[in-house]
């Protein structure tokens, strides 16, 4: 289906780059994240040697890879282990990223890397995603770290960690989640709005 007969996605993605970070053992084709990358014309899914192993430098450095091949900035959809490298990067490189849609957390202690997170806001539009029984982040530990960010939050109820085991199939509500948050980052969102060269 081309983007001019899909429906579902909102028409300021239509020559958007986009980010698809996933997370730990990466993204199965029922998982939301493929069914979305499947359906956008300028989508890239990063790339990570060995998905298995969280490694937050691995990670960081296949979205940064990515990033280096734009001329402006992306949105990047990220999940569980592959928000926090992209709140990471965002910290880092906020001229790269227009957006991100952080769905479902990891939580960062359980792989001790909470100390090299972002400590303060994100200096672009963000947005987190959690559920209320989430096996992998409490919603109270993922309403912390939308506060530490300074990014919007939402609380789902009872969609576990919001992935191929959650039956979301293409994730309607994820959708209309995602083009709000497009909404607010509409200044950023142009394509005027183009990165510098590399000297």
């Amino acid at each position: 289906m081309s983007f001019t007969q899909n429906q579902h996605f909102p028409a300021s993605l239509k020559d958007q780059p986009i980010l698809i970070v996933p997370g730990l053992r990466n993204s199965d084709e029922q998982h939301w994240q493929s069914l979305w990358e499947a359906q956008l014309p300028n989508s890239k899914r990063i790339q990570v040697d060995d998905w298995s192993t969280a490694d937050l430098d691995k990670w960081k450095a296949g979205i940064r890879a990515e990033l280096d091949k734009l001329d402006k900035p992306a949105v990047i959809i990220a999940h569980s282990f592959g928000t926090l490298a992209s709140a990471s990067i965002a910290a880092e490189f906020p001229t790269k990223i227009a957006a991100l849609f952080l769905v479902a957390p990891a939580d960062p202690d359980k792989f001790r890397i909470a100390q090299r997170l972002p400590q303060r806001p994100l200096q672009v539009p963000a947005t987190i995603i959690a559920s209320s029984n989430d096996p992998w982040l409490t919603e109270g530990k993922a309403a912390y770290w939308a506060l530490q960010w300074g990014t919007d939050f939402l609380r789902l109820n009872n969609v576990g960690h919001i992935n191929s085991e959650s039956n979301l199939g293409f994730w309607p509500e994820g959708i209309q989640l995602l083009q709000k948050l497009l909404r607010s980052a509409k200044k950023t969102i142009t394509t005027t709005n183009r990165l510098p060269r590399a000297a």
